[in-house]
């Protein structure tokens, strides 16, 4: 079997080729056809959303553009290697969007700040800043400190329009990272996988 990965535009396509010989042929699973179904309802909200509940925020009907800042924002640690991972995803996450201006945030505990990431964008350039929460469901962090924090961060840039979006939550995607992570744990457990950057080091990847 064999997956395939297929970028149209703003568009993904996940295709499994099936069968052997002069017999395979390709097969839109289920689960995609149906996520992108979930995927553009999503974007229509977001787009919505940025019109409307920003004052001056225009509609962007491509999503991000060249002067919009993205600033992913974790809760932040007093561990210095659980930083220094959020700086990493969001290198990877730069690369892998396009976006011109994408910075980190810890909403406590560390450095940068929100405040510190919301100044970075705007002398970067950017007019419209999106906060990006990296947490799995909404709690008091996303109803209250977030949005607390970054809008004093913003009272110094009246010009500059904003929004929070929502955290992760129940993303058909994060199933197959949840289930990615399971799979190496258990071949690391085996021997036949190196420990993953998460707990290199730390030796607490193993059977009890």
């Amino acid at each position: 079997m064999l997956l395939l990965f297929l970028n149209h535009g703003k568009q993904s396509l996940i295709a499994i080729e099936t069968g052997k010989g002069g017999n395979r042929s390709w097969a839109v699973p289920g689960f995609a056809r149906s996520r992108d179904r979930t995927r553009n309802a999503q974007c229509l909200h977001i787009r919505s959303c940025l019109a409307d509940g920003n004052g001056s925020a225009k509609q962007e009907p491509h999503g991000i553009g060249k002067r919009d800042g993205v600033i992913i924002v974790d809760h932040g640690s007093r561990r210095k290697e659980s930083n220094l991972m959020l700086n990493e995803f969001v290198a990877m996450f730069a690369e892998k969007t396009g976006y011109s201006i994408v910075e980190p945030a810890h909403m406590e505990l560390a450095k940068p700040s929100i405040k510190d990431a919301f100044h970075s964008c705007v002398q970067q350039g950017a007019n419209r800043v999106v906060i990006s929460p990296f947490f799995l469901f909404p709690g008091r962090h996303w109803h209250q400190d977030i949005p607390s924090l970054t809008a004093e961060a913003a009272k110094d840039y009246p010009d500059v329009s904003y929004m929070i979006t929502a955290p992760l939550g129940l993303h058909p995607l994060l199933v197959d990272v949840v289930d990615d992570r399971i799979k190496h744990c258990l071949s690391h457990v085996a021997g036949d996988a190196e420990e993953c950057a998460v707990c290199a080091g730390t030796g607490k990847c193993h059977l009890y």
